[in-house]
């Protein structure tokens, strides 16, 4: 559990010296090609159940259509050069990501003002009007909608509802749920984050919407099943549907261009639709998906990026499925060191693992979003400091941990030039953990109905890495969570994980890798405890990395 390692930094060359890899190496050519399927597959970042046609030639003329990049042209081999053709944007990401962005060799530039970050050209659009009762009536549709389903296709008991269920409901009260792990720690955060989608995609900001998830996983649990509600689906909604609807909402603006057109406003709206379904349902009805308009005033951060490992990873011990090919997928949005800490998530990373043959596909997701962030001491200074507050999302399923929580955090994120491309960067962090689902026996527990218990916790991790020449050398980062089960078979949990990566980069944005994990779980019952279970994994894998940076935007 809390693998998501180090804090979310990514660290970008300053705006005069950010280019784009050139169009003449054949091997960024053929790369640039793969990046649409690395972005749809990082769509999984966001919909775990769910797993461009372009005529411009570069990324910056694709996903970034509109948006005025400053100088964006070929990559600079001289200030490059011991990387080669690699691009050269940098990030921090968490030793817990299996993929990684280059981090860059010498600091970020302070954070500009409003008024020097203005992008030139046309003036972008005003801020969006709300939109209340459109809101409120499709938050009513997606409770109506899924009922329907449960009721009449799957014909569930538990849809079976009256006045009289709505009654008992209220004079039960809440209670814990006796649903399955999946449907509690992945449905629910998902069903969450189109209820907060609704407010999110008619005008509302961050906060307001929400109180859309809460009322809308209220409205639930009160009167769509005719169960007692349910404690545990109010915190996965709620807090699980925030995290994953920002972060879907985001990504979704980014990738839709209200001034393109064609084959490449085609693709868009259908990679936004999947981000974002609800925010597509919004367009279509306001006729935005045909309408050329100006583009939000805040469509980028000042990076993105994303990246992909393809390889091989062996689990120790007796594992069931020793031996599997994994794909681990990272996306990385915004800059703390250039000033995308002050409104919610104005940074974010979200990582991935998929892993076959056998077992489960999806072992890891991923997300954590900066809620605030202050800048302690001189931006110019060669070290600098970032204090603030995040939200995350976890959801682990290996063979020592099944566990899945929605989370807070507090903690420090440094960043040292220690010499001429040599950059040290540090991640501490304390955790809370309202609820945390994690499955302790073989078996259901008959008076839970579950395998798994709830507990809430805290913890702590702590992250470092090296990196020179713009590249990532070496990570690594540790964690540890106690929990106390407040549902369940067991009476505590002590969860901790490993993490160590080294890259060497090849040609171009490919490079390669190796890395150890290591996952473990001490579970104690009333009266017993059980051997400690662990699991240790190496992996080898080639790297694909994409992103571009200098994309401003004002931060008010």
């Amino acid at each position: 559990m809390l693998q998501t390692g180090t804090g979310l930094a990514p660290h970008w060359l300053p705006e005069d010296q950010v280019q784009l890899l050139r169009e003449s190496d054949p091997v960024t050519r053929i790369v640039r090609r793969l990046c649409g399927l690395v972005l749809g597959a990082a769509t999984l970042l966001a919909h775990p159940a769910a797993a461009q046609d372009e005529a411009r030639s570069d990324f910056a003329g694709t996903l970034f259509r509109g948006m005025s990049l400053g100088r964006v042209a070929s990559l600079d081999r001289n200030a490059c050069a011991p990387v080669g053709k690699l691009l050269c944007n940098a990030w921090l990401p968490y030793p817990s990501a299996g993929a990684r962005l280059q981090d860059l060799a010498r600091p970020s530039p302070p954070e500009r003002s409003a008024e020097e970050r203005t992008p030139p050209g046309p003036a972008a659009a005003a801020p969006p009007p709300k939109h209340f009762f459109a809101a409120a009536g499709e938050l009513v549709l997606l409770e109506a909608l899924p009922w329907v389903y449960n009721r009449y296709a799957a014909d569930e008991d538990f849809a079976r509802i009256s006045a009289h269920t709505i009654r008992e409901n209220f004079r039960t009260g809440f209670k814990y749920d006796r649903d399955d792990f999946n449907t509690n720690q992945s449905a629910h955060p998902y069903h969450g984050s189109l209820f907060f989608e609704a407010g999110r995609s008619n005008g509302y900001d961050f906060w307001a919407s929400g109180a859309f998830a809460l009322a809308g996983s209220l409205l639930w649990e009160c009167c769509m099943e005719n169960t007692p509600p349910s404690i545990n689906d109010l915190v996965n909604t709620t807090l699980g549907g925030i995290t994953r609807g920002e972060i879907s909402h985001r990504l979704s603006v980014m990738l839709l261009d209200n001034t393109a057109s064609g084959s490449s406003r085609l693709w868009r709206e259908l990679g936004g639709a999947v981000l974002n379904p609800v925010g597509a349902f919004n367009r279509l009805l306001r006729g935005e998906m045909t309408e050329d308009f100006p583009n939000p005033q805040e469509r980028f951060p000042d990076g993105f990026g994303v990246s992909a490992d393809l390889g091989y990873r062996h689990i120790g011990g007796a594992a069931a499925h020793p031996s599997q090919a994994i794909v681990s997928l990272s996306a990385r949005y915004g800059d703390p060191f250039a000033g995308d800490i002050h409104k919610p998530f104005d940074s974010f990373w979200a990582g991935a693992d998929l892993n076959f043959p056998g077992g489960t596909t999806v072992s890891r997701i991923e997300e954590r979003g900066v809620l605030k962030g202050w800048e302690l001491g001189d931006p110019s200074a060669p070290v600098r400091h970032i204090f603030g507050f995040s939200q995350e999302y976890e959801y682990l399923n290996n063979e020592s941990q099944i566990f899945g929580a929605e989370m807070l955090s507090v903690g420090l994120l440094s960043r040292f030039n220690i010499s001429e491309g040599v950059i040290f960067l540090n991640d501490a962090s304390a955790i809370a953990i309202p609820l945390a689902g994690i499955q302790t026996t073989n078996v259901d527990n008959p008076q839970t109905g579950r395998n798994y218990d709830y507990a809430p916790g805290g913890g702590f991790r702590v992250a470092a890495r090296i990196s020179g020449a713009g590249q990532e050398i070496v990570a690594v980062g540790y964690g540890v969570a106690w929990a106390r089960t407040v549902n369940g078979t067991s009476h505590n949990n002590t969860l901790q994980f490993f993490r160590a990566s080294g890259r060497i980069p090849i040609v171009g944005p490919l490079s390669i890798g190796g890395g150890y994990w290591w996952y473990s779980r001490k579970t104690t019952y009333v009266g017993f405890s059980e051997p400690r279970s662990t699991q240790s994994e190496w992996r080898t894998f080639v790297s694909i990395s994409f992103g571009a940076s200098g994309l401003w935007k004002p931060k008010v």
